[in-house]
C-alpha cells in the first residue's frame, strides 16, 4: 500500500513539471523570440568569468546534497556512493534516461544521441567524483 502512495507522490511531483513545460513550450519560445528581435547578445565566451563563478552553485548544491545522503551511502564504500551519487544528479537533471530517449524519439541518430548526452553525463560523473573522493578525504584528515 506504501508503495503505491509512493507512486502517487510520485506522479503528482513528475506532473508538476511536465505540466508547466507543456503550458509554456507553446508560447514561450514565440514569445521570446519576439522580444530578442533585434538586442544582441554577447557570446558565451565573453562571459566566462562569470559563468566559472557562478558554476559554483553546482558545487555547493552537490556537496550539501552529498553531506545529506552520505550516511546512507558511503557504507557501500567510495566508489558506489560516487557512482550512487552520478545517477541521481544525472537523473534530477532528466539527462539519465529522459533527454537521450527523447533526443532519439524527435529523431536525432542514436550517435549524435550518445555523443550529446555523453558529455551532460560526463559532468555529473566527474562532479560527483570530485566530492564523494574529495569530501572523504577531507574528512578523513579531520
Amino acid at each position: 500500500m506504501k508503495i503505491f502512495q509512493y507512486l502517487i507522490v510520485v506522479v503528482l511531483a513528475s506532473s508538476s513539471g511536465f505540466i508547466v513545460h507543456v503550458f509554456t513550450a507553446e508560447w514561450l519560445q514565440v514569445w521570446v523570440a519576439q522580444i530578442m528581435l533585434g538586442h544582441e547578445v554577447i557570446p558565451s565566451w565573453d562571459v566566462k568569468y562569470i559563468a566559472m563563478v557562478t558554476s559554483l552553485e553546482y558545487g555547493i548544491s552537490v556537496i550539501i546534497l552529498y553531506w545529506l545522503i552520505r550516511d546512507k551511502i558511503i557504507p557501500y564504500g567510495k566508489f558506489k556512493a560516487f557512482l550512487i551519487l552520478s545517477f541521481l544528479l544525472t537523473a534530477l537533471h532528466g539527462a539519465l534516461i529522459r533527454q537521450p530517449l527523447m533526443d532519439f524519439i524527435v529523431g536525432n541518430p542514436i550517435g549524435v544521441v550518445l555523443l550529446q548526452n555523453a558529455f551532460k553525463w560526463l559532468v555529473w560523473f566527474l562532479m560527483s567524483f570530485v566530492v564523494v573522493y574529495g569530501s572523504e578525504r577531507v574528512a578523513k584528515k579531520c
